[in-house]
């Protein structure tokens, strides 16, 4: 059997792939302190016991650099900078082991078992605690793209200055902001910002991207009004011919753990 593992900022989802199906969802709060990742790794010992491991797939946010996969950039979990998170996992389980950005193994998820299309062009974004996007080419990552990191794409605020689409429409941003877990808030404006900011955003990847379908998940999802971004990419400048049919997470929070399901059995490269 394989180890799959879905690590966001703020949670983790870690099961095993059994016969071509997940077995026993385990889910934890991400512990961001330094020790947090040496907690996961037991945790995961833990549920594994005795079992036989012959791989590990997983996905993770940030970007990791050098032949132990040290994390370089990470926004949301900034103790675990410098930690050789591939070397760690490799060593604890012994066997061969890839990890990809966490957008990267949404996609595949969402592509080939949920509310995407495994042929043709396709877009996934998480909009959660941050954001990201990734190209889809039948069911696999973009080979022409080594790194996904749209969630920096720029944005001029009302003042003038420059701010990436994370830091408009993320999870922690909006928490650093009203001081409130994104759940708690109720402002109606709010939400309708962060559709707007979402659909220029949407609208320039289409620009650039040429997706079918663009597939939408991540814990802010359920409060952004997915029609309301339609109807506000439908008002802007036509360049376009037509609006790419947008369409929410069918797989939940499970979408990064089919992901990596479907990478078990593939030789796809490692995406970051």
């Amino acid at each position: 059997m394989d180890l799959i593992f879905d690590m966001g900022g703020t949670k983790t989802r870690f099961a095993v792939v059994h016969n071509g199906k997940i077995d026993d969802i385990v889910r934890m709060d991400t512990d961001a302190s330094a020790g947090g990742f040496s907690a996961l790794l037991g945790a995961m010992q833990e549920y594994v016991g005795n079992r036989k491991i012959q791989s590990v797939v997983g996905g993770m946010p940030g970007q990791r650099s050098g032949e132990h996969g040290e994390l370089i950039l990470t926004p949301n979990l900034q103790q675990w900078l410098g930690i050789p998170v591939h070397q760690l996992i490799e060593r604890q389980f012994g066997c061969k082991t890839r990890i990809f950005n966490d957008v990267v193994l949404g996609g595949v998820g969402e592509a080939n078992y949920g509310a995407g299309i495994s042929k043709g062009v396709m877009a996934y974004f998480t909009v959660s605690t941050g954001v990201n996007g990734v190209r889809l080419l039948d069911g696999r990552p973009d080979p022409t793209i080594s790194r996904f990191e749209i969630g920096h794409t720029l944005m001029v605020d009302a003042d003038g200055s420059l701010k990436d689409l994370e830091s408009r429409v993320g999870g922690a941003s909006l928490m650093k902001r009203t001081g409130m877990k994104p759940v708690e808030v109720r402002d109606p404006q709010v939400w309708l910002d962060h559709a707007r900011d979402l659909a220029v955003a949407l609208y320039n990847t289409c620009l650039y991207w040429s997706p079918e379908v663009i597939v939408l998940g991540g814990s802010m999802m359920r409060d952004i009004d997915l029609r309301e971004v339609a109807s506000q990419m439908e008002a802007l400048p036509r360049v376009l011919v037509t609006i790419p049919k947008l369409h929410k997470s069918k797989l939940g929070d499970t979408t990064g753990l089919h992901g990596a399901m479907a990478m078990v059995k593939s030789d796809t490269p490692v995406f970051s």
